[in-house]
């Protein structure tokens, strides 16, 4: 019997809001054909739409209280700091690791939330969470230097850059190297189980949603760019021709994105709020009017940058608006109940669990209930309507042994324009976005094909967290006992879901909990990042 091979197809960020018209114009002849022969439908993201709850929950089949992951963040317990992720904080285990215990051969390419590397029985290289090309980002170990040599311009991530012209540039190159590295892997490496993630579209979208949206705030009708995320789709597409070359004909595909996108147009600064409804107190200092004046001495110097700045220029400007914005020194924790973290989830300044905390055991749940009540009525200064399209207390969001590790509070927002952040704003709960132009959205796209799998099929109750399951019934693999995750068996034809069920083995959790990966300095590179993506204020 043939072996059954199974395909995980990334595209960050990818939207049908995008996708759909293009194909109407014809312009993505490779997702239309898998459209066409195969199932598609609307993907729902994570409750906090984010890359890396998302990768996280796609590539293991489990969800945020099982994988622990709820943001790029994770709060350090006992202290008021949070330190970037990394791949040893998913407590559950990816489907490569399941697959390659069992003997399976796996390929993984740039799936973002892969650093460090970890054994597997194949190949594997890291993805956005990878400090530097310095970093030992592949596995086997020697697989890096080949690599380099093969494609010597190979990007793992594109650096910051405020000169728009020079980004896109930057995009191009880190698109076209990733192609040309996966004709190198994949030509050396045979593989039953092969995920392929382009981080691409996700940047594009950040970077130049305005440029394209004639009606966001910041749209400027003279850009260069007005186009530049079409062109950026079109060599998406372009790039998913080229890699199923590579795949076998029948061979079940699975194409997913972590979320969708929309325009980022309005900004809710919840340490604000807090302060506001009396929760949260600073400090008095001066450091708040110093960040205001580095912010401003910071956006005259760019204004007046035509290329891109020098190196380390940005990064040391950028650490000094840092230390001037470090909003958790600022806070009076002894006056302070409550708090908005840079995981974008409220926490209680709970006596016994916070450094600090003055918040009795007896009066936390009076308090949470109070605060979510609140959150729950909370209405925009530019529209009137509600911001919270739902305010789950932790016990109501998440299920499975990591849950204690999220927030107290989750918020999902009603309109995904509005963009929850820690930072402050000078006295405003609501503000223009100042960030990124784009922002994520709950749905992102989902689409199937192969042997086996129907054509011609809408579906629409497809989650993030399904992709592995059904990856792995694709390949006549047992699911975890505990994977909560299911395997879309709907996608299937008929005969082929009633001859195979769902057979189950073995835990998902992993044998010991992990730390971060991170030393200080690499710990700071992550956190420019995230900050250039807009995940942080």
């Amino acid at each position: 019997m043939a072996r059954k091979r199974a395909v995980i197809l990334g595209l960050d960020g990818a939207t049908f809001d995008i996708i759909d018209p293009m194909i109407a114009q014809g312009r993505l002849p490779n997702l239309q054909r898998l459209i066409e022969k195969g199932v598609s439908g609307p993907l729902r993201s994570t409750l906090h739409p984010n890359s890396f709850p998302g990768w996280s929950s796609c590539t293991t089949g489990t969800s945020e209280g099982m994988h622990g992951v709820y943001s790029p963040f994770i709060k350090v317990p006992g202290a008021y700091e949070f330190r970037a992720m990394s791949g040893l904080d998913i407590q559950t285990k990816t489907i490569w690791e399941i697959l390659s215990e069992r003997g399976r051969s796996v390929g993984v390419v740039n799936v973002p939330t892969t650093y460090p590397t970890v054994p597997v029985n194949g190949f594997l290289v890291t993805g956005m969470l990878t400090p530097t090309l310095e970093s030992q980002f592949t596995h086997p170990p020697e697989l890096k230097t080949e690599l380099l040599q093969n494609v010597p311009d190979y990007i793992i991530e594109p650096k910051r850059n405020n000169n728009k012209d020079e980004k896109a540039a930057e995009f191009r190159v880190c698109l076209d190297a990733r192609q040309r590295a996966l004709d190198f892997l994949l030509s050396k490496y045979d593989w039953d189980f092969l995920m392929v993630v382009f981080s691409i579209l996700d940047r594009t979208q950040h970077d130049f949603w305005a440029d394209m949206d004639i009606t966001h705030h910041k749209h400027n009708p003279e850009s260069k760019h007005k186009t530049f995320i079409y062109e950026m789709y079109e060599k998406a597409d372009k790039a998913v021709g080229r890699l199923l070359k590579h795949i076998p004909e029948g061979t079940p595909i699975l194409v997913c994105s972590d979320h969708g996108f929309c325009a980022s147009r309005y900004e809710v600064r919840l340490n604000e709020w807090l302060k506001e409804q009396g929760w949260l107190a600073y400090q008095d200092s001066f450091s708040w009017k110093a960040k205001q004046t580095f912010a401003a001495l910071k956006s005259k110097i760019e204004n007046r940058i035509t290329v891109a700045p020098p190196a380390g220029w940005d990064n040391a400007l950028d650490k000094k608006a840092l230390r001037g914005r470090a909003i958790f020194e600022e806070i009076d924790w002894s006056k302070t109940k409550a708090f908005f973290g840079q995981d974008r989830g409220v926490w209680i300044n709970l006596e016994g669990r916070e450094a600090n905390g003055i918040v009795k055991q007896k009066d936390y749940q009076p308090l949470l209930n109070e605060v979510q009540a609140r959150l729950k009525t909370l209405r925009s200064s530019f529209d009137n309507e509600l911001v919270f399209e739902q305010v789950l207390t932790r016990e109501e969001a998440f299920q499975g042994s990591y849950s204690n590790l999220l927030p107290d509070l989750v918020l999902v927002t009603r309109d995904s324009r509005y963009v929850p952040l820690e930072g402050r704003s000078d006295n405003a709960v609501f503000v223009a976005g100042s960030t990124t132009s784009g922002a994520h959205a709950p749905y992102g796209v989902f689409i199937a094909c192969g042997d086996g799998i129907q054509q011609g099929v809408k579906i629409n109750n497809a989650h993030l967290r399904d992709i592995a399951p059904t990856a792995l019934y694709a390949m006549d693999e047992a699911l975890t006992e505990d994977m909560d995750g299911r395997a879309l068996q709907e996608i299937f034809f008929p005969e082929i879901a009633s001859s195979r069920p769902i057979r189950r083995q073995g835990s998902s959790y992993r044998d010991s909990s992990l730390a971060g990966a991170f030393d200080e300095n690499e710990e700071n590179e992550i956190k420019e990042r995230m900050r250039a993506l807009g995940y942080i204020s």
